[in-house]
């Protein structure tokens, strides 16, 4: 695992983080099972109260800079958020799309324990986008995140990589959630930004015991496991002089060797994982792992719901390979690489075996106007009847949800009607076509 290495300007502390690192705040995402990341905005400045002062930018206060923070300015959009990470509060946020926030109370929020406030800032609401990203992405019951170059983290963490202070961390050279075929593993990491003098301790805990474990002068840790069968849970846990500093939580599912294995699937959806399998050696490393996980199968997603596919032998449908999406959210360079014919060959190595899965009926994202070959096949589309529509049968992109989804102001996919016989046909095309290449 990468080891996050993380430079501080001094020059710049402690109002701000230096150049070589990005602290970001992730909204939610609008639909996890679309996209299962939510957008960021870098953070600019922390603590300190030179941001009434700036042009533009995001800020975040928290109860340590004061709890009450009042201030004559009107054009903000100001979000509260507390110590569960959960947005309490929206200051000019919108209330339709359609239409900017007022921008006309001046800025008093009080601070609760552990909340903080993040507000942006801007004299261009459309162009900057400061407090547009805010108002618009951002609300109540919303869960959030802090990121530093990344990697999910604390409040305190982000506040004291503000200051200049790193603070040690536990990295782990295995991943947080993982599968094992037997009742043992072993654990292995180092310490990021150890100090051999400072007397950490080291501790790793599971339901019914805590136990210590040795650190290297260099930071370093292994640890060996013995696993319950089903899902076992452990934090580790660094403290300084009893006191807890941080912690790092992993979940091992340990499946019992059986002779009589029944076979075991791991799904591998199309668009989460198209920016990581994009070569040889990752869909190389990715099948080692699924095999090592103790599963017999792989079943690869060929066909997404916006209706592009992951092979190229595409000769009887002509549907557009993946990368011709046209969400930048899903974008990946065109470089010739199949995915399909590839999998193929590396699963096949090491003696998996290979499914693939189809979005039958799915052929486009309204929210993103993203569609592989429906725009050719208008007819195609699926006819609905709602309530708003008053009765009406209408295409579900003339209907009044798929208007609304057009503008952004829902998510929703497009989807064919499988009742009409030439959607029926071209579905099974992409069928046959994926027959011939895998056999």
């Amino acid at each position: 695992m990468n080891r996050l290495i993380i430079i501080l300007s001094l020059l710049l502390v402690p109002v701000f983080i230096s150049a070589q690192t990005v602290v970001t705040i992730e909204a939610a995402s609008p639909d996890p099972t679309l996209t299962v990341r939510g957008l960021e905005k870098q953070i600019d400045l922390f603590n300190n109260s030179a941001w009434e002062k700036q042009e533009k930018g995001i800020v975040l206060l928290s109860t340590e800079y004061k709890k009450a923070i009042k201030s004559t300015q009107s054009t903000y959009t100001a979000v509260v958020i507390n110590g569960d990470m959960k947005v309490i509060k929206v200051l000019n946020g919108v209330i339709s799309k359609d239409a900017q926030p007022a921008f006309s109370a001046p800025l008093d929020i009080t601070l609760g324990q552990a909340e903080f406030a993040l507000i942006g800032y801007d004299t261009d609401y459309l162009k900057d986008g400061y407090r547009k990203f805010l108002a618009e992405n951002f609300h109540v019951g919303d869960v959030v995140k802090l990121r530093i170059d990344g990697e999910v983290h604390s409040l305190d963490k982000v506040i004291a990589f503000s200051k200049g202070s790193i603070p040690p961390q536990i990295e782990l050279d295995n991943d947080f959630l993982f599968t094992v075929v037997g009742s043992k593993t072993t654990l292995s990491g180092c310490i990021a930004n150890y100090d051999k003098k400072a007397n950490y301790q080291l501790f790793i805990e599971n339901r019914t015991e805590t136990k210590p474990v040795a650190v290297t002068t260099k930071g370093l840790f292994r640890n060996q496991l013995t696993l319950n069968d089903g899902t076992n849970f452990f934090n580790w846990i660094l403290k300084k002089e009893g006191k807890e500093i941080t912690r790092k939580s992993v979940a091992i599912f340990s499946k019992v060797p059986n002779q009589q294995q029944s076979e075991l699937v791991m799904w591998v959806e199309q668009f989460p994982n198209a920016k990581v399998l994009t070569n040889r050696e990752a869909v190389a490393t990715m099948v080692n792992n699924v095999k090592k996980a103790g599963f017999t199968s792989i079943g690869l997603d060929v066909k997404g719901p916006e209706g592009y596919v992951s092979y190229r032998k595409n000769d009887l449908s002509k549907t557009p390979y993946l990368t011709a999406t046209k969400n930048p959210n899903k974008q990946v360079k065109d470089d010739g690489f199949d995915l399909l014919e590839v999998v193929l060959q590396e699963a096949h190595k090491i003696g998996l075996k290979v499914y693939t899965s189809f979005n039958f009926f799915t052929e486009g994202n309204i929210t993103v106007n993203d569609y592989a070959i429906l725009h050719e096949h208008k007819d195609w589309e699926e006819i609905v009847q709602r309530p708003e529509d008053k009765g009406k049968l209408l295409k579900i992109t003339e209907s009044t949800r798929g208007k609304e989804a057009a503008k952004g102001k829902l998510l929703a996919l497009a989807f064919v009607n499988p009742s009409n016989k030439e959607v029926q046909d071209f579905q099974l095309l992409r069928v046959e076509e994926v027959l011939k290449i895998m056999i």
